[in-house]
């Protein structure tokens, strides 16, 4: 608006001086006169642009608002490295201090869970999707890493369990259908030995109150049925070896029974 003041203002100065001059040169009049119309001219497109560029912004402006998921609403979004964990954080409560300290716990908790049969290493981690429910700040978290199994696949306890209880059997031939299933167990993990795989896992930071503080959870996605999952404890997740033991001779059982079934 002052630039179109300060505009009007110099037509106005060019139109009083042109009609104090005398005619005396008709060809200078009309050197002033198109000088006049370029001026307004231009003048009349500025504006245009503006209306325009203003109309663009207000546009944008609305889009937003109607659509808050957009990936380019403005919010906080900062990238840095901590504990060698390459952080992104698009949480506005939580600062870079607090995903530092969760993302160092979250690590800690993957190396307790899978450490002694895995190398993990080259963590990302999102924190973003901040929210309120249920009076509680939440916030989810994307965990990006290399993964590679360095546990040899008959030193798992699943397999362990499986040979105990192909121990049990008295029968030669219940024996040898029992071999056959551990070492389908075997091949299959093979494929996995000291290979790296890329690895994503989505938990969520459950605040139980609407502001960050120390009394929180960490919490994952744990595989329920074949309707799906729900929300468990991250330091729980992981089953421990004598779990998994017993899991292996069940598993074992279940497969015999299917295979004699089969046979028949």
């Amino acid at each position: 608006m002052l630039l179109k003041g300060y505009l009007e203002k110099l037509i106005k100065i060019i139109n009083e001086e042109t009609e104090m001059c005398e005619v005396t040169n008709k060809q200078l009049m009309e050197v002033i006169m198109k000088l006049k119309f370029s001026l307004c001219k231009y003048i009349i497109v500025f504006l245009f642009c503006v209306n325009i560029c203003t109309g663009c912004s207000g546009n944008k402006t609305e889009v937003v608002k109607k659509n808050p998921e957009t990936t380019d609403v403005p919010g906080k979004m900062t990238k840095f490295n901590s504990d060698g964990i390459f952080i992104i954080n698009k949480s506005n409560s939580l600062s870079d201090g607090d995903v530092g300290k969760l993302s160092k716990e979250i690590k800690d908790l993957f190396y307790k869970n899978w450490g002694n049969s895995s190398k993990i290493e080259n963590f990302t981690m999102k924190f973003y999707n901040e929210r309120e429910e249920d009076g509680k700040l939440k916030a989810d978290v994307r965990v990006k890493c290399n993964w590679t199994y360095t546990q040899k696949p008959e030193e798992r306890p699943l397999i362990i369990g499986m040979k105990q209880e192909l121990e049990k059997l008295k029968d030669k031939k219940l024996k040898k259908t029992g071999r056959k299933i551990i070492h389908g167990f075997n091949l299959e993990y093979s494929d996995f030995y000291m290979v790296t795989k890329k690895y994503n896992e989505d938990l969520e930071i459950h605040f139980n109150t609407n502001q960050v503080s120390d009394n929180y959870e960490i919490l994952c996605y744990k595989y329920k049925d074949e309707n799906g999952s729900e929300l468990c404890q991250f330091d729980k997740y992981q089953e421990s070896d004598e779990d998994m033991m017993a899991k292996g001779r069940k598993v074992f059982k279940q497969y015999l029974q299917d295979e004699l079934q089969y046979k028949e």
